[in-house]
């Protein structure tokens, strides 16, 4: 599939108001999908809907995407997704119920479009400098010293302000008060250096 936003509404179901022949793409519905019984939802190649034709019906279900609708005419539909029929899907009467149910095909576009966002999340993040002495590696985010904000002019509260500190030994970064390292503080004039 691709990276589309399929719609989804609970509880939609109607019927054909027209004779959707086997190699017919277009068709209109009794009642067109709605939101919430009002608000009808239009069909677009970035934002199918995908329902369901003579669902009850084992010998004659068929799974079709929907790619360009106004109402209650669909105008674009793509036939036999799950290709029960080998390409030549039976044809629907008049009357033929039609539904909207969750399908496969729904999960399928959401896992492409989250597979396309974290494709798209680690690009940005990687093409981005975090700022402010943190910069990214490709794979985790790393601190950079000498980007990090002068903090010369800053009075330290060594009581409350926290410092992260890597400890060789055990191997882990610690949160430590400021008055805990060098005994006592550390003043605008003293550096510290970890590692």
């Amino acid at each position: 599939m691709a990276n589309i936003e399929s719609q989804i509404v609970n509880f939609y179901e109607s019927t054909l108001a027209t004779l959707l022949a086997s190699g017919a793409t277009s068709t209109t519905v009794a009642t067109a999908p709605t939101t919430n019984g009002t608000s009808v939802i239009n069909a677009s190649a970035g934002s199918p809907i995908y329902l369901v034709l003579d669902p009850d019906n084992s010998g004659n279900r068929e799974v079709i995407s929907v790619t360009s609708s106004s109402g209650t005419t669909l105008s674009t539909i793509t036939r036999d997704l799950e290709n029960r029929y080998s390409g030549t899907p039976p044809d629907h009467q008049i009357g033929t119920t039609i539904r909207l149910a969750v399908l496969a095909e729904h999960f399928e576009d959401m896992n492409d479009r989250l597979d396309a966002g974290l494709a798209s999340l680690a690009n940005a993040i990687e093409t981005t400098d975090l700022g402010n002495g943190l910069q990214w590696t490709g794979s985790v985010a790393e601190v950079d010293i000498n980007g990090a904000t002068d903090g010369t002019a800053i009075t330290v509260d060594g009581a409350n302000d926290l410092l992260l500190l890597y400890d060789a030994d055990a191997g882990v970064v610690k949160k430590v008060k400021s008055n805990q390292v060098g005994g006592g503080g550390i003043s605008s004039g003293r550096a510290l250096t970890l590692g």
